[in-house]
């Protein structure tokens, strides 16, 4: 994104103006568009002054007042999933999107990886123990009657 005008140059535009310039002729003049031209005198006109607002910086998290209670939450039933944390929430008044709670826990390092289910391995094994092969040995997970990149069977 691009930065903001100068004040200086803001300042020259406004004058420009209130000295009898037309708008397109001060855009013109000042190598700047239209629409900045209209932008900054309705800026004067709004504030009382031309500076642009704040740009860049950090932005805190939404939830950081409610680090506490997220935590605890999360301490209390850690397989807790986001909508699950969001409805919590709410009831507390505490009104955040998904992804602003996901954000705050992966910055909080609270993040929650489940198991993989994988079919056996040779070397060492890897799925649940009460998992068992489908029948005609080492065939992966899928029944014998169906196969997604093989005709079916007549």
């Amino acid at each position: 994104m691009a930065k903001p005008y100068s004040n200086d140059l803001r300042a020259r535009v406004v004058n420009d103006i209130a000295e009898g310039a037309t708008l397109a002729e001060t855009a013109d003049h000042h190598h700047v568009s239209l629409s900045s031209v209209v932008r900054f005198l309705r800026l004067k006109r709004s504030t009382g002054n031309i500076r642009p607002a704040k740009f860049g910086g950090y932005k805190p998290y939404s939830l950081a007042a409610y680090e506490k209670f997220v935590r605890r939450l999360v301490a209390q039933q850690p397989d807790m999933t986001l909508a699950e944390i969001r409805a919590q929430l709410t009831k507390q008044k505490i009104n955040v999107g998904q992804s602003s709670i996901f954000r705050f826990l992966r910055h909080l390092k609270l993040t929650f990886k489940k198991k993989a289910y994988t079919p056996p391995n040779r070397i060492a094994q890897t799925s649940r123990p009460s998992a068992a092969p489908c029948e005609g040995g080492n065939r992966g997970w899928t029944p014998k009657s169906s196969y997604s990149s093989m005709k079916p069977a007549w």
